[in-house]
């Protein structure tokens, strides 16, 4: 896979949660790390908040298979957005910023 050219160094660059940045002169690797901090805060977050259904349903005694299944595939999407993070697919630092602008 081709990488891009630095603006700066012209050097080939890294890519980091789907933000672009040059390891040789460091030209946008705080906004790469950023992006990387806010998603390692979230990420327990949705963790929490997806599986716990599952593990409390569980707990309670209530193993129904129908129930189970549909918590089951609720629990799993923390993974996908990780996924869909790291391949850049979904920018997680978008939020809130005007759309056509390109960073």
């Amino acid at each position: 896979m081709p990488t891009a050219e630095c603006p700066q160094c012209h050097m080939p660059t890294a890519n980091a949660m789907g933000k672009v940045y040059c390891p040789q002169c460091g030209w946008n690797r705080g906004e790469a790390e950023r992006q990387t901090r806010v998603f390692l805060r979230l990420l327990p977050i949705l963790v929490i908040l997806f599986d716990a259904p599952l593990i409390v349903w569980i707990f309670i005694g209530h193993a129904e298979v129908s129930i189970l299944a549909v918590l089951g595939f609720v629990a799993i999407v923390p993974a996908i957005l990780v996924v869909l993070v790291v391949k850049g697919k979904i920018r997680i630092g978008a939020i809130g910023r005007n759309p056509g602008r390109l960073t």
